[in-house]
């Protein structure tokens, strides 16, 4: 809660005039700053579409926020949290494109069949990939869940300890809403995997157990985690505005917990690899 910096009254944080002895109260400071963090004009806006807000945290955070702080919804966070799960399957297959074993290729030049390196994908081998691929959506689903459960909880606390006024539904329809940038840089990464990957000998491994084994073990898997860790950065600057329109404090308030936040989601994701 902000304070009348005339006769210290307390004030709501988007005030512009103090209830108490009506004077003008200036801008906060990081809004001077940063004209991204500036809050909307309007004290409410229109209800939007789950698809709009989607759209919306990406493109205009401070009204969407607004919006979603003063009407939550359960089902744009879980729609992020299928898309995870479909995009991680992606970056897996993109991976497994990778590995390659001899196999017979008909050459046109030659009009002839060659052995050369040729993607598991498209080899009998295959269907241990797809099948590998699409039972980690279910599991995927269910961790994305418990991710925001237990990172609802964690973040409802750290708001309520800075003064934050609103409901633990708020909470999860703000953390939910700013995982969005996770489920971009995952995709960013399929790209990358596909245009810098180096092909991995399937031989070299003995099994499909063990090309699995060495995806996850490889130099290529740190560098994703890596981007992840950067999607981390937009998370942080997202939950800036979810918190400050959810539970009514402070920009810098709400800098302060989205920092701690990310501090803590951070440390878990490199302590659960």
């Amino acid at each position: 809660m902000r304070r009348c910096e005339f006769c210290d009254s307390p004030v709501p944080a988007d005030a512009t005039t103090c209830p108490v002895c009506r004077e003008t109260i200036a801008e906060e400071t990081l809004e001077r700053i940063l004209p991204l963090l500036k809050r909307p004009e309007s004290k409410t806006v229109r209800v939007r579409g789950t698809v709009d807000r989607l759209w919306g945290v990406i493109r205009r955070p401070a009204p969407t926020y607004r919006d979603i702080g003063q009407s939550p919804d359960f089902a744009g966070p879980f729609i992020i949290i299928i898309a995870n799960a479909l995009v991680f399957a992606g970056l897996f297959l993109a991976m497994a494109s990778k590995v390659t074993q001899m196999g017979p290729v008909f050459d046109p030049v030659l009009n002839a069949t060659v052995i050369q390196p040729v993607s598991v994908l498209n080899l009998d081998v295959s269907m241990q990939f797809y099948g590998a691929a699409l039972t980690s959506i279910l599991p995927s689903i269910m961790m994305g869940m418990m991710y925001l459960f237990v990172g609802s909880v964690f973040a409802h606390f750290a708001f309520k300890l800075a003064g934050g006024t609103g409901k633990k539904s708020k909470t999860i329809a703000i953390v939910g809403y700013s995982i969005i940038p996770v489920v971009i840089f995952r995709f960013i990464a399929i790209i990358f995997v596909l245009a810098a990957m180096s092909p991995i000998a399937f031989e070299s491994f003995g099994s499909w157990q063990g090309v699995f084994t060495a995806l996850y073990a490889s130099p290529i898997w740190l560098t994703i985690d890596w981007i992840t860790q950067i999607s981390f950065l937009w998370v942080g600057f997202l939950l800036i505005f979810g918190i400050r329109e959810a539970h009514d404090t402070s920009t810098q308030w709400a800098l302060v917990v989205s920092i701690v936040c990310m501090i803590v989601l951070s440390w878990t994701f490199w302590t659960a690899h």
